[in-house]
């Protein structure tokens, strides 16, 4: 189209407004002006421009504010005739509502609301629309659609295939303009399919953003978003995408929402959902001050639902982009059909990635306000996870590595402390399953405070105690067969286990190693020596008996201060009248370790029995008297007197000199 055609369009469109019945003048302002009303925001036009860049197939868009004018540069496709006509008509676009996100035309008109002569430049076009000239030369012109000719094209547009002039009539305007400028985020070119860099100048700063392919595949995409302020990079954020192109339904064609909207001929329809990726790569929850998570291409910025993820779908909204339409059916089959997407397809892509699988539920798991989304996307997905297997499981722990088990469901699953598992070691988690009928949660698995409230949780080994208590610990030991050591190491608490050390059908072995635990806890403080006496302890002597410990003596392994095994070694004392502790608990020990084993068993009174020292005594004065009588003196007939004669009131039976009696 030459330029001369495009001048005599615009004219054209100017007389059908300006010369005309006064009534329906009439009528098309004041639909004007209840278009102008459904623009809640007045610096939310700017959404719009770049809405329809991006419906010309831009890839870049400049914004400049300065000195009370709004300037809008792209390099997408320059006006058509059609364009025009729309643009100067209310609510008839000509766009292919099957092809294009948005109405040129009707959110254009978001820009009377702060200006009332906005002049546009495309080539061959140029024209504006005036207020003030309109209401001197015809004031029943409707003037937002009455375009005026200009005859200049002002050299910084000349460059770019589509320009806006849009001066700003109201201080109190601009400072809502400064910011929503101030407030742009990367993430409006998220869902765009051409725009990769916008750039706004205003305030003396120039910002610019733009979105970089950094990985793509069959199932995703992955973006890196950059914001560079006066050309020093200032923020870089990752986020991967997942697209699907979803066919309507019949019967949402047929609902007069639709039509209205002139949905009706749309065959499909594209649905996306972002997570933001941190700087290892792995899902994170959104944060920070952005709350809205609803994106029609472009954030709706008044759907604060604050989900841990963005969605995107060609939502049927108000004119002004600022909500969904509750009524309409097209929204709630296409928020169903987002949450189908999750729970068939972006749910079994994260359960297949190295790392996604552990975090995906922390940023899909998520109670959100708002009732037409609670209803339709996140009870859905919330229901399918606390229903389905989702949840990463560990096999076992080779060589400290932890193996992947399958995936379980939330009522299948435990989650146990990691520090726990280190401590139970290799078959902590054989263990923990026998325990607790579950299996156990990986621990990578992130998971957020709502989930974390509805799991089992051993935060410390004395939460899997109450798993044995009140049951037969002989059937127990069946059960726990092969990691009952690991049961009496760390699970039953003293008390069980004094009482499976009495027990006679407890094993020699089994026994040894209650011992030692027991010994552990008191060195940890969690028993006292005392208590342990009082609940019935026993020690195993070098006899292979398991008597009181105060009735035992410590053996030379044990370096005790005072050996008395030397003095039965110097035939001192009868062997038969002592037990000796069984240095089987010092086994492979080195001094310190024996110094501590030394330690618990004089605590536990080892050596301590009365009596036991009063035969002691007696016996090796008895020994030492004998010994002398026989060996200095050479009375080989004395000799010691048997239990029986002890009424005679003395030990020993011997000869004087002369041959007579001695008693000693």
């Amino acid at each position: 189209m030459s330029e001369r055609e495009a001048r005599s369009h615009i004219e054209e469109i100017q007389r059908s407004y300006t010369v005309g019945e006064t009534r329906v003048l009439d009528a098309l302002t004041g639909a004007m002006q209840i278009i102008e009303k459904m623009f809640m925001r007045s610096g939310h036009f700017i959404l719009e421009f770049i809405q329809n860049a991006e419906d010309a197939g831009a890839k870049r868009v400049k914004i400049v504010f300065e000195d009370g004018v709004v300037k809008i540069f792209n390099d997408g496709k320059p006006f058509t005739r059609n364009d025009v006509e729309a643009i100067c008509s209310i609510g008839r676009s000509r766009k292919d509502p099957r092809k294009h996100i948005g109405y040129l035309g009707v959110g254009f008109k978001a820009v009377f609301l702060v200006s009332s002569r906005p002049h546009i430049y495309s080539k061959p076009y140029r024209f504006k629309f005036d207020k003030h000239y309109w209401e001197e030369k015809n004031k029943n012109a409707p003037w937002q659609i009455t375009p005026i000719w200009l005859d200049e094209v002002p050299e910084e547009f000349r460059d770019w295939n589509v320009g806006f002039y849009i001066p700003i009539d109201e201080k109190k305007y601009e400072e809502r303009i400064k910011d929503e400028l101030k407030n742009f985020t990367s993430t409006t070119l998220l869902f765009l399919h051409n725009i990769d860099e916008i750039e706004l100048v205003f305030g003396g700063k120039r910002r610019v953003f733009r979105r970089e392919k950094k990985e793509e595949n069959e199932n995703y995409t992955i973006y890196t978003l950059k914001v560079a302020e006066d050309g020093a990079e200032e923020e870089t954020s990752n986020w991967v995408v997942f697209r699907k192109v979803v066919k309507v339904p019949d019967e949402v064609k047929a609902d007069r929402y639709t039509k209205e909207w002139n949905r009706d001929v749309v065959e499909y329809r594209e649905i996306a959902v972002a997570f933001r990726l941190d700087s290892e790569g792995d899902l994170t929850p959104i944060s920070g001050t952005a709350k809205f998570g609803v994106f029609s291409y472009l954030p709706l910025k008044e759907e604060p639902i604050e989900l841990p993820y963005y969605i995107h779908a060609d939502f049927l909204v108000a004119p002004g982009r600022e909500v969904v339409h509750r009524e309409a059916p097209w929204n709630r089959w296409i928020l169903s059909e987002i949450a189908k997407f999750v729970i068939e397809h972006v749910i079994k892509v994260f359960k297949s990635h190295e790392k996604w699988k552990y975090s995906y539920l922390n940023v899909l798991y998520k109670r959100a306000s708002g009732e037409l989304f609670k209803e339709y996307l996140v009870n859905p997905v919330v229901r399918e996870i606390e229903n389905g297997p989702r949840f990463a499981t560990i096999k076992e722990i080779k060589n400290g590595i932890m193996i992947d088990g399958d995936f379980a469901k939330l009522s299948e699953i435990v989650k146990v402390d990691q520090g726990v598992l280190e401590a139970l070691g290799p078959k902590g988690i054989i263990l923990v399953e026998k325990l607790t009928g579950k299996k156990v949660l990986h621990p990578k698995v992130q998971l957020s405070h709502d989930l974390i409230d509805k799991l089992r949780l051993i935060k410390d080994i004395k939460d899997l105690r109450k798993y044995l208590e009140g049951q037969d610990l002989r059937n127990a030991r069946e059960r726990l067969e092969d990691v009952w050591d690991l049961v009496l190491e760390w699970i039953l608490g003293h008390s069980e286990l004094v009482k499976r050390l009495r027990d006679p059908s407890t094993s020699e072995q089994e026994k040894i190693m209650i011992v030692r635990r027991l010994k552990e806890l008191w060195k940890r403080k969690a028993v006292g020596a005392e208590e342990l006496i009082k609940e019935g302890f026993v020690i195993r002597t070098k006899s292979g008996k398991w008597i009181e410990p105060q009735k035992a003596l410590l053996p030379s392994e044990y370096e005790p201060y005072m050996s008395v095994e030397r003095l039965v070694k110097a035939g001192l004392l009868d062997s038969e009248l002592v037990e000796f502790v069984d240095p089987v608990f010092i086994e492979n020990a080195n001094r310190d370790e024996i110094a501590d084993w030394k330690d618990f068993l004089e605590n536990l009174k080892v050596s301590s029995d009365e009596n036991v020292i009063k035969r002691i005594v007696e016996d090796v004065g008895v020994k030492v008297a004998l010994k002398y009588e026989r060996e200095k003196l050479g009375i080989k007939e004395a000799r010691p007197l048997i239990e029986s004669e002890r009424y005679k009131g003395y030990d020993i039976e011997s000869k004087m000199s002369d041959g007579s009696p001695k008693c000693i």
